[in-house]
Protein backbone atom coordinates (compact mmCIF):
# COMPACT_ATOMS: atom_id res chain seq x y z
CA UNK A 1 0.00 0.00 0.00
CA UNK A 2 1.45 3.20 -1.11
CA UNK A 3 1.47 5.77 1.51
CA UNK A 4 1.35 9.32 0.76
CA UNK A 5 2.99 12.17 2.63
CA UNK A 6 1.58 16.22 3.09
CA UNK A 7 4.27 18.17 2.50
CA UNK A 8 3.99 21.16 5.14
CA UNK A 9 3.75 24.57 3.65
CA UNK A 10 6.51 27.02 4.93
CA UNK A 11 4.69 29.56 7.62
CA UNK A 12 6.59 32.18 6.16
CA UNK A 13 5.68 31.93 2.76
CA UNK A 14 1.79 31.48 4.07
CA UNK A 15 2.09 34.33 5.88
CA UNK A 16 3.30 36.40 3.25
CA UNK A 17 1.11 35.62 0.89
CA UNK A 18 -1.48 36.67 2.95
CA UNK A 19 -0.42 40.08 4.27
CA UNK A 20 0.01 41.14 0.44
CA UNK A 21 -3.89 39.69 -0.45
CA UNK A 22 -4.77 41.59 2.65
CA UNK A 23 -3.16 44.69 1.54
CA UNK A 24 -4.65 44.35 -2.11
CA UNK A 25 -8.07 43.89 -1.08
CA UNK A 26 -8.12 46.36 1.48
CA UNK A 27 -7.22 49.91 -0.72
CA UNK A 28 -8.86 51.55 2.49
CA UNK A 29 -6.04 51.06 4.86
CA UNK A 30 -3.34 50.90 1.96
CA UNK A 31 -2.56 54.84 2.11
CA UNK A 32 -2.44 54.48 6.17
CA UNK A 33 -0.38 51.15 6.02
CA UNK A 34 2.14 52.67 3.22
CA UNK A 35 2.10 56.10 5.60
CA UNK A 36 3.02 54.14 8.53
CA UNK A 37 5.61 52.36 6.53
CA UNK A 38 7.07 55.59 5.39
CA UNK A 39 7.86 56.99 8.46
CA UNK A 40 9.37 53.58 10.27
CA UNK A 41 11.97 53.66 7.91
CA UNK A 42 12.76 57.82 7.49
CA UNK A 43 12.59 58.43 11.58
CA UNK A 44 15.88 57.31 11.94
CA UNK A 45 17.24 59.20 9.52
CA UNK A 46 15.53 62.34 10.60
CA UNK A 47 16.74 61.70 13.94
CA UNK A 48 20.61 61.24 12.65
CA UNK A 49 20.22 64.64 10.53
CA UNK A 50 19.47 66.26 14.37
CA UNK A 51 22.17 64.95 15.78
CA UNK A 52 24.65 66.20 13.02
CA UNK A 53 22.70 69.79 12.53
CA UNK A 54 23.84 70.08 16.42
CA UNK A 55 27.75 69.03 16.52
CA UNK A 56 28.32 70.07 12.50
CA UNK A 57 26.90 73.55 13.22
CA UNK A 58 29.53 75.61 11.24
CA UNK A 59 29.84 78.02 14.04
CA UNK A 60 30.47 75.10 16.12
CA UNK A 61 33.21 73.91 13.80
CA UNK A 62 34.54 77.31 13.81
CA UNK A 63 34.32 77.83 17.63
CA UNK A 64 36.43 74.23 17.53
CA UNK A 65 39.14 75.32 15.47
CA UNK A 66 39.89 78.58 17.12
CA UNK A 67 40.08 76.69 20.86
CA UNK A 68 42.52 74.02 19.19
CA UNK A 69 44.49 76.73 17.99
CA UNK A 70 44.08 78.52 21.56
CA UNK A 71 45.57 75.53 22.68
CA UNK A 72 48.07 75.25 20.72
CA UNK A 73 49.40 78.43 21.27
CA UNK A 74 49.56 78.22 25.04
CA UNK A 75 51.41 75.00 25.05
CA UNK A 76 54.15 77.08 22.93
CA UNK A 77 54.26 79.55 25.28
CA UNK A 78 54.05 77.41 28.13
CA UNK A 79 57.15 75.13 27.37
CA UNK A 80 59.13 78.66 26.51
CA UNK A 81 58.56 79.98 30.43
CA UNK A 82 59.68 76.45 31.55
CA UNK A 83 62.51 76.95 29.25
CA UNK A 84 63.36 80.23 30.53
CA UNK A 85 62.55 79.14 34.37
CA UNK A 86 65.52 76.81 33.74
CA UNK A 87 67.48 79.27 32.00
CA UNK A 88 67.57 81.88 34.69
CA UNK A 89 68.40 78.92 37.41
CA UNK A 90 71.19 78.29 35.60
CA UNK A 91 72.05 82.21 35.46
CA UNK A 92 71.50 82.34 38.85
CA UNK A 93 73.76 79.28 39.69
CA UNK A 94 76.54 81.05 37.64
CA UNK A 95 76.63 84.19 39.28
CA UNK A 96 76.59 82.91 42.65
CA UNK A 97 79.73 80.74 42.05
CA UNK A 98 81.33 83.96 39.86
CA UNK A 99 80.78 85.64 43.40
CA UNK A 100 83.16 83.03 44.89
CA UNK A 101 85.77 82.86 42.54
CA UNK A 102 89.16 85.38 42.83
CA UNK A 103 89.64 85.66 39.17
CA UNK A 104 87.66 87.73 36.51
CA UNK A 105 84.88 85.44 34.91
CA UNK A 106 83.05 86.08 31.07
CA UNK A 107 80.04 84.20 30.96
CA UNK A 108 79.62 82.57 27.35
CA UNK A 109 76.59 80.52 25.40
CA UNK A 110 77.58 77.08 23.56
CA UNK A 111 76.65 78.00 19.99
CA UNK A 112 77.65 74.53 18.24
CA UNK A 113 79.26 71.17 19.07
CA UNK A 114 81.70 68.73 17.28
CA UNK A 115 79.43 67.22 14.81
CA UNK A 116 81.40 64.29 14.62
CA UNK A 117 81.69 63.84 18.98
CA UNK A 118 80.36 66.39 20.97
CA UNK A 119 82.41 65.22 23.81
CA UNK A 120 85.48 66.87 21.80
CA UNK A 121 84.97 70.31 21.66
CA UNK A 122 82.15 73.32 21.30
CA UNK A 123 81.90 76.84 19.92
CA UNK A 124 81.02 79.39 22.52
CA UNK A 125 79.29 83.25 21.57
CA UNK A 126 82.53 85.15 23.22
CA UNK A 127 85.93 85.99 21.38
CA UNK A 128 88.83 88.34 21.20
CA UNK A 129 86.17 91.21 21.18
CA UNK A 130 84.77 90.21 24.83
CA UNK A 131 88.11 89.44 26.22
CA UNK A 132 88.41 85.86 25.58
CA UNK A 133 92.34 84.51 25.28
CA UNK A 134 93.77 80.91 24.44
CA UNK A 135 94.48 78.78 26.97
CA UNK A 136 91.70 80.22 29.01
CA UNK A 137 90.59 77.56 31.69
CA UNK A 138 86.66 76.68 30.79
CA UNK A 139 84.24 75.44 33.58
CA UNK A 140 80.24 75.50 34.50
CA UNK A 141 78.90 75.56 38.34
CA UNK A 142 80.12 71.53 38.68
CA UNK A 143 83.67 71.89 37.87
CA UNK A 144 86.28 71.98 35.03
CA UNK A 145 85.55 71.08 31.42
CA UNK A 146 88.18 72.17 29.72
CA UNK A 147 90.23 75.19 27.94
CA UNK A 148 89.97 77.86 25.31
CA UNK A 149 92.08 76.39 22.37
CA UNK A 150 91.58 78.99 19.53
CA UNK A 151 90.07 82.24 19.20
CA UNK A 152 88.46 84.12 16.56
CA UNK A 153 86.55 87.66 16.68
CA UNK A 154 83.21 87.10 18.18
CA UNK A 155 83.73 83.20 19.12
CA UNK A 156 85.90 80.77 20.22
CA UNK A 157 86.55 77.22 20.13
CA UNK A 158 87.02 75.01 23.46
CA UNK A 159 88.70 72.13 23.74
CA UNK A 160 86.80 69.75 26.39
CA UNK A 161 88.74 67.18 28.70
CA UNK A 162 87.38 64.33 26.96
CA UNK A 163 89.26 65.09 24.00
CA UNK A 164 92.19 62.48 23.54
CA UNK A 165 94.26 65.53 22.71
CA UNK A 166 93.35 66.91 25.75
CA UNK A 167 96.64 67.24 28.85
CA UNK A 168 95.83 68.74 32.24
CA UNK A 169 98.19 68.11 35.23
CA UNK A 170 96.12 67.14 38.16
CA UNK A 171 96.15 65.95 41.72
CA UNK A 172 94.15 63.36 43.34
CA UNK A 173 92.28 65.30 46.19
CA UNK A 174 92.93 62.60 49.22
CA UNK A 175 95.85 60.52 48.20
CA UNK A 176 97.92 63.99 46.67
CA UNK A 177 99.26 62.00 44.35
CA UNK A 178 99.61 63.70 41.09
CA UNK A 179 99.55 62.86 37.48
CA UNK A 180 98.52 63.11 33.77
CA UNK A 181 94.66 63.54 32.83
CA UNK A 182 93.91 63.11 29.28
CA UNK A 183 90.80 62.28 27.63
CA UNK A 184 89.27 59.11 26.52
CA UNK A 185 86.21 58.44 23.48
CA UNK A 186 83.72 57.12 25.94
CA UNK A 187 83.35 60.54 27.60
CA UNK A 188 85.69 60.02 30.83
CA UNK A 189 88.99 60.78 31.34
CA UNK A 190 92.61 58.87 32.74
CA UNK A 191 95.02 60.17 34.82
CA UNK A 192 98.43 58.08 34.35
CA UNK A 193 101.38 58.34 35.24
CA UNK A 194 100.66 57.30 38.89
CA UNK A 195 102.67 55.32 41.75
CA UNK A 196 102.23 52.04 41.74
CA UNK A 197 102.56 52.34 45.41
CA UNK A 198 100.15 54.81 45.89
CA UNK A 199 97.36 54.58 48.36
CA UNK A 200 94.49 55.45 45.73
CA UNK A 201 90.59 54.99 46.21
CA UNK A 202 87.74 54.67 44.65
CA UNK A 203 85.06 58.21 45.20
CA UNK A 204 88.29 60.10 45.56
CA UNK A 205 88.07 63.37 43.83
CA UNK A 206 90.19 64.90 41.23
CA UNK A 207 91.31 68.24 40.97
CA UNK A 208 93.58 70.68 38.91
CA UNK A 209 96.91 71.24 39.95
CA UNK A 210 98.20 74.14 39.04
CA UNK A 211 101.49 73.43 37.27
CA UNK A 212 99.96 75.71 34.41
CA UNK A 213 99.38 79.02 35.48
CA UNK A 214 96.67 79.62 33.52
CA UNK A 215 94.57 76.62 35.29
CA UNK A 216 93.89 77.60 39.02
CA UNK A 217 95.02 75.22 41.52
CA UNK A 218 92.09 72.80 43.10
CA UNK A 219 89.12 73.02 40.52
CA UNK A 220 87.19 70.06 41.05
CA UNK A 221 87.46 68.40 37.81
CA UNK A 222 85.45 64.08 38.64
CA UNK A 223 86.02 60.84 40.91
CA UNK A 224 87.50 58.51 40.64
CA UNK A 225 85.62 55.06 39.59
CA UNK A 226 88.31 53.11 38.41
CA UNK A 227 91.94 51.93 38.85
CA UNK A 228 94.02 49.77 37.25
CA UNK A 229 97.76 49.00 36.60
CA UNK A 230 99.91 50.18 33.24
CA UNK A 231 100.66 47.49 30.81
CA UNK A 232 104.11 47.98 31.25
CA UNK A 233 103.80 47.35 35.03
CA UNK A 234 105.28 51.17 35.61
CA UNK A 235 102.49 52.81 36.88
CA UNK A 236 98.91 52.61 37.67
CA UNK A 237 95.98 54.77 36.83
CA UNK A 238 92.66 55.76 37.57
CA UNK A 239 89.71 55.97 35.52
CA UNK A 240 87.58 59.45 35.92
CA UNK A 241 84.24 60.49 35.60
CA UNK A 242 83.95 64.29 35.06
CA UNK A 243 80.94 66.31 37.20
CA UNK A 244 80.01 67.58 34.93
CA UNK A 245 78.35 65.94 31.18
CA UNK A 246 80.19 68.59 28.78
CA UNK A 247 77.31 67.20 25.96
CA UNK A 248 74.75 69.09 28.46
CA UNK A 249 76.58 71.84 28.82
CA UNK A 250 75.04 75.40 27.33
CA UNK A 251 76.20 78.35 29.47
CA UNK A 252 80.05 78.24 30.06
CA UNK A 253 82.64 80.34 32.57
CA UNK A 254 86.24 81.36 30.71
CA UNK A 255 88.42 82.23 33.82
CA UNK A 256 90.85 84.40 33.51
CA UNK A 257 93.78 84.09 35.99
CA UNK A 258 95.74 86.70 34.58
CA UNK A 259 99.61 86.24 32.11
Amino acid sequence: MRIYRIRKFPTGIFLLVLAVIVIVFNSKILPHIEGTAFEIVIKPFRILKGVKSCFFRPDYLEENTRLKQQIGALSVALTRMNELKRENERLYDVLDFKKNLPYDVIAARVIARNPTDWRKSMVINKGKRHGINEGMPCATTRGLIGRVEKVFQDSSRIMLITDPNSRIGVLLEDSRESGLLIGSPPGECRVIYLPLDGRLAKGEKVVAAGFNKRMPKGMVIGEVVAIGVENSNLYRYVIVKPFEDAGRVEEVLCIDVGQ
